[in-house]
């Protein structure tokens, strides 16, 4: 079977966590027998040199990675490319796909945050998604989703049918490069003090100004560390902060490699991660595997990733939140027993089975 993946979107470096989801289940597709062409844009070579071992990887002829010209990329350049490939099915893998199809398609629907809240996109955008969203849905041979969560909410939203939409989780393996070390990232970042760790930007659904308000009662014994590139609601957090005496406890280290992001979750007290809403909570994933205990939201896909291995709590329980970060730092034990259960748990999300369930979907789109 000749499989193309469009990855046209990824442009390396910009797109967050969905950068390292997507290349690793690419390598987990590439050891499994079929022969595969990933389109990506310039850069994504060099980037991701190893992917070549497991696929031929076609860059785009130009440089520019605007929206409308990669839509347009898309229903153009890339079917004439895929024909001329002979492929068997393309794979989308950000969640839309051309009106025009030329061969069986599928499309991973990383969430359908859009449906829940539409204020936190821009109208342009908003309208692309809701126009090609469910076309997708309805026309592409298999939808595939990161979790239980996301399959539901996909066939409630468009009465699409069960047998079409699979859940392919991803891995845990890889998801974050070899650590720089726990001391020596303390060290370069400044970090004396106990610290928990939010990783991301201040997106609305994120939640950061609830959980500075939670950490506030505990920032005496511990600072809030965030990561990530500068966001939209940084001010009213820093305002939140600073209302509650607690700003100097607030430390923001922008973006970090990820290296850097490994010793950061060696080092910390604790994940603590109060999203409102999630397909799928990768950091999640990537703190259990690093030996960091999770605190996370009780919403959407988290549970079903953490499972039994953190301490789960509503992302409007204030109070809660506020004990919960409590016991982390009072309770040695019970941090210990995080840390094992979440190893444990960690090791469950294997890309060697991601690999398999996702060619077996383009085995279903084709049959």
């Amino acid at each position: 079977m000749r499989i193309g993946v469009n990855l046209l979107f990824l442009e390396p470096g910009e797109v967050g966590g969905s950068e390292a989801l997507l290349t690793n289940l690419v390598r987990a597709v590439g050891t499994c027998g079929h022969e595969l062409v990933v389109v990506a844009m310039q850069g994504f070579r060099a980037a991701h040199p190893d992917i070549e071992t497991v696929a031929d990887v076609v860059e785009a002829p130009w440089s520019s990675n605007l929206r409308p010209l990669r839509i347009a990329a898309e229903h153009t350049w890339l079917a004439a490319m895929a024909r001329r490939r002979h492929l068997d099915v393309v794979h989308h893998g950000v969640g839309t796909a051309p009106f025009v199809k030329v061969l069986p398609t599928v499309v991973t629907i990383h969430d359908i945050q859009y449906r829940h809240y539409p204020e936190y996109f821009h109208p342009l955008k908003l309208a692309w998604l809701r126009a090609n969203v469910p076309y997708v849905v309805h026309h592409s041979e298999v939808i595939t989703v990161p979790s239980r969560y996301v399959r539901e909410d996909v066939m409630a939203a468009f009465d699409a049918d069960p047998d079409k939409v699979v859940v392919v989780p991803f891995g845990s393996e890889g998801l974050l490069a070899p650590s720089s070390g726990a001391d020596a990232v303390r060290e370069r970042h400044g970090l004396e003090r106990p610290f928990f760790l939010f990783p991301g930007r201040s997106y609305p659904h994120k939640n950061h100004r609830f959980l500075v308000e939670a950490w506030a009662p505990v920032a005496g014994r511990a600072d809030l560390v965030f990561t990530g590139p500068v966001g939209p609601r940084d001010r009213e957090i820093d305002e939140t902060a600073a209302r509650l005496g607690v700003g100097k406890g607030l430390r923001r280290l922008g973006l970090v490699s990820r290296g850097d992001l490994a010793g950061l979750y060696e080092s910390a007290e604790a994940l603590a991660w109060p999203s409102r809403f999630e397909g799928f909570g990768a950091p999640v994933l990537e703190a259990m595997g690093a030996g960091c205990p999770v605190v996370a939201s009780a919403a959407t896909a988290i549970p079903e990733v953490v499972g039994d291995a953190g301490l789960l709590l509503s992302p409007d329980d204030t109070a809660g939140w506020t004990a919960a970060l409590d016991r982390i730092l009072s309770d040695p034990g019970l941090r210990e027993d995080l840390v094992r259960r979440g190893r444990a748990r960690a090791a469950e999300f294997s890309w060697k089975r991601s690999g398999s369930l996702q060619v077996a979907a383009y085995e279903q789109a084709v049959a």
